[in-house]
């Protein structure tokens, strides 16, 4: 019944209007609850613990796997949903998370769970399905007056635009992993943020403000706090790493510092000692008429917040890849996974930058000569 539902093409896409921003999206809605019969359609639609798309396209790629789950073609979407489940004509199937509900690693949890969890035990804990009678289109008898129309194809027009602008790359280094990485006596994830410094470095032409999400998550309630990977440390290594005249040596005893003080931050960031929830704290103690202190005007302030480059790892052995959009105009978004024999990148960006496709470059790259700098030294191997 489901899947001859879905060969009915939806009267009105409502859900682009999910996808636009959060004003005109409000007022849509509003428009959408004069409509007799919309109410208890959207409560429906609202109270399910999730939203399944089955998709037409049949991606094979990692980067049209990544366009697909991102955002897709957008007709079929409720972009307000905490989570979709989505899966393609073949097979393929992804998940796409509402990031103000939660963060990254509820959904690893979540995929965990679907990926050991068997056909017979999921029938088990389901009952009999094969008669249900509760499948229904919600929209079926609701008539959609011209003026929804018309704010649909407004919001659609939007989206085909903004994901126009965008292009998806990825970098699936096959290289090596975090056994390789550990056994030359580094951390996986500080090594790896270092080797995006190289990277960044070089498609800048400089460093430029870097954000790596951190689990805070043994506070109730807790989220993330801000790792800063630009720092004195990997500032001395980039420019070490890129001078001719320094040695092997100095080369990789300014890497071991970096991914040292690195590490070290990530460890005070998830027990609540980073600066940056405590920055926000502060700010939003302020009050409504009240004189914001010039702290948080100051341009050094502002700038230290502009993240030309937000990074996050999450690393699942189901996990093919995963990613997320830029959070400036001129910036990369940058999400990774360190697997244990390989690592996966997958960078996005306006397509006006041209910024993936050199980044996945550059981060091959570095990932290589990273090695060769460690291998031509002849660290001592790690028993880890």
């Amino acid at each position: 019944e489901i899947l001859r539902l879905e060969e009915e093409p939806a009267k009105v896409p409502l859900g682009y209007l999910t996808s636009d921003n959060r004003d005109n999206w409000a007022q849509a809605r509003e428009a959408l609850l004069q409509i007799p019969g919309m109410e208890n359609a959207l409560e429906t639609l609202e109270s399910g613990i999730l939203l399944l798309c089955l998709d037409e396209e049949a991606p094979v790629s990692r980067a049209q796997c990544a366009k697909l789950f991102l955002h897709g073609d957008g007709k079929n979407r409720w972009f307000d949903k905490s989570i979709q489940i989505l899966v393609g004509s073949n097979g393929k199937a992804g998940l796409l998370g509402e990031h103000a509900m939660m963060d990254g690693m509820p959904m690893v949890g979540l995929a965990d769970h679907l990926v050991k969890l068997s056909y017979n035990e999921v029938k088990e804990k389901g009952g009999n399905t094969e008669n249900s009678t509760n499948i229904q289109n919600i929209f079926e008898d609701i008539d959609i007056s011209s003026n929804i129309s018309d704010m649909v194809e407004e919001s659609k027009d939007v989206f085909e635009e903004w994901t126009g602008k965008h292009e998806i790359n990825v970098q699936s280094f096959q290289g090596y992993g975090a056994k390789q990485i550990k056994k030359m006596g580094f951390s996986p994830d500080a090594f790896v943020q270092m080797a995006m410094q190289v990277g960044t470095y070089r498609l800048f032409g400089k460093q430029a403000g870097t954000y790596e999400a951190t689990q805070t998550r043994t506070f109730l309630h807790g989220r993330t706090e801000t790792t800063r990977t630009v720092s004195t440390a990997s500032s001395e290594f980039l420019n070490k790493f890129h001078k001719d005249t320094a040695t092997s040596q100095e080369k990789l005893q300014a890497l071991q510092a970096a991914v040292s003080s690195h590490g070290t931050y990530i460890q005070n960031a998830a027990k609540g000692m980073g600066v940056d929830r405590h920055f926000l704290g502060l700010s939003l103690l302020v009050k409504e008429g009240e004189t914001v202190p010039d702290l948080f005007s100051d341009p050094v302030y502002q700038r230290s917040k502009r993240w030309r480059v937000s990074t996050s790892n999450l690393t699942h052995p189901k996990f093919d890849n995963w990613g997320y959009g830029e959070v400036v105009p001129d910036g990369v978004g940058l999400s990774y996974s360190v697997h244990p024999n390989h690592c996966i990148f997958s960078v996005t960006s306006l397509e006006e930058n041209r910024f993936s496709e050199r980044l996945c470059h550059h981060l091959e790259e570095a990932m290589m000569e990273m090695r060769e700098l460690v291998e031509e030294m002849g660290v001592p191997q790690s028993k880890l």
